[in-house]
């Protein structure tokens, strides 16, 4: 008898949990359709049944859910806001007590709707954004959430600093900026948005990102850190700014080439090189970097900086990575400005009489004039340039020469 009933209340409860689901479907179902058709009220009603009848069934009820509660914070009067940010609250604390794995980012969407109506105290918004970066750190992404983040991090230290160590700050400085960094990698539609806020956390610990206070912090952690991308991207950076020559900047940025060879991990080399007369070293790295380079605009400006670097001393290669540069990016016409300039400096070296020298100043003239067809904002520039150069196109009376060859590293043909 005892096995008969037992049979009986699964058969029961499985049937009334199927039953349960399918109408917690069609709940979801319903929801999504008065949210299409702007049916507001009736979302808001039968939200309020879903979270308490439903409330493991999907995600998606989460979702829809989220959508009601946002609009009716929006349209909210200023006394009644308080009580619906609460509300989408609740909604979020119900999602994770659910979904604990979901990643909807809901710490962060919490410190969002504390921070953008302006309701709460601002250790709960602190509290969210800490435990937004500390546990989501994957779905951390708006910039001025991040931002705002380390501001208060920052005005705690400043509160605090007999139980808040430098190295402290420093550590959360360079764990922020790495999430920075690679959310602008992910997200590179937003990339001037991450720019900008990274800017802002520089301003932020200007007086504490010193020379002082950066090589004794990066020798004391490198060892620990030595296989932390995250931690050598971020502390390479700041070297790069504040220790150029500092030995302490080649490990770091070596480490970092170890670890995850990339074209800033070659760039840091390069500029650690430079920065100590190594250039031809300093060459070597730039290239890599360039080669390595995803981004085109990346790419010509590291050709560009290779070419301004050896100039005087590397006619030839000048011209080859500016001429790379403008591969990487054609709409670029202080490129051209810059070429017209290299040949015009070339006189000396490359023109051994006079129709070679004419033909060099025509060529210049040529070539900066390409400028103007990129970005018409350089024309007045370049037309003066190119008046300059024409001026020094001299023939003798009775010349009949039409055309004129530049050896050198030149190498080209040029028609008067």
């Amino acid at each position: 008898m005892k096995t008969k009933l037992l049979i009986l209340f699964v058969i029961v409860f499985t049937s009334f949990a199927k039953a349960q689901e399918m109408n917690c479907g069609e709940k979801e179902k319903q929801l999504n359709q008065y949210l299409t058709d702007n049916e507001n009220k009736k979302a808001l009603d039968l939200w309020d049944q879903v979270k308490l009848s439903c409330p493991s069934y999907s995600e998606k009820i989460y979702l829809l859910g989220n959508k009601v509660l946002q609009y009716e914070i929006e349209i909210a009067d200023f006394k009644d806001k308080e009580n619906k940010v609460n509300a989408l609250l609740q909604l979020y604390n119900q999602y994770d007590k659910y979904f604990p794995n979901n990643k909807n980012g809901n710490y962060e969407k919490r410190a969002i709707a504390l921070y953008t109506y302006k309701v709460g105290s601002t250790e709960d918004l602190y509290s969210y954004l800490d435990k937004a970066f500390e546990n989501e750190k994957e779905t951390f992404t708006d910039s001025q959430a991040l931002y705002t983040y380390f501001e208060m991090y920052f005005a705690k230290y400043k509160e605090n600093q007999s139980t808040t160590s430098l190295e402290n700050l420093l550590d959360k400085y360079c764990a922020v900026s790495s999430l920075i960094a690679s959310n602008s990698r992910k997200f590179p539609i937003k990339k001037e948005e991450y720019h900008r806020v990274s800017l802002g956390l520089d301003l932020l610990m200007q007086k504490m990102l010193t020379k002082e206070n950066i090589m004794p912090y990066a020798q004391k952690k490198l060892e620990t850190n030595s296989a932390d991308t995250s931690w050598l991207e971020s502390t390479a950076k700041v070297l790069s700014m504040q220790c150029k020559n500092s030995p302490v900047f080649e490990n770091v940025a070596f480490k970092l080439d170890m670890v995850s060879p990339s074209s800033v991990s070659n760039y840091y080399l390069a500029t650690y090189y430079l920065n100590t007369g190594r250039q031809d070293k300093a060459i070597d790295f730039f290239k890599k970097s360039a080669e390595l380079a995803t981004e085109p605009l990346e790419k010509a400006a590291t050709y560009y900086s290779i070419a301004t670097i050896v100039s005087v001393s590397d006619k030839a290669t000048s011209e080859k990575m500016v001429l790379n540069a403008l591969a990487s990016n054609p709409t670029n016409g202080r490129y051209y400005i810059f070429l017209g300039n290299l040949y015009a400096n070339s006189i000396d070296e490359c023109g051994t009489n006079a129709n070679e020298k004419n033909a060099i100043y025509k060529l210049a003239s040529n070539t900066v004039l390409k400028a103007t067809l990129v970005e018409p904002r350089l024309k007045p520039t370049a037309d003066a340039m190119s008046t300059e150069y024409l001026k020094k196109v001299v023939f003798d009376s009775g010349s009949k020469v039409k055309s004129a060859k530049i050896g050198c590293w030149i190498q080209q043909t040029i028609q008067f």
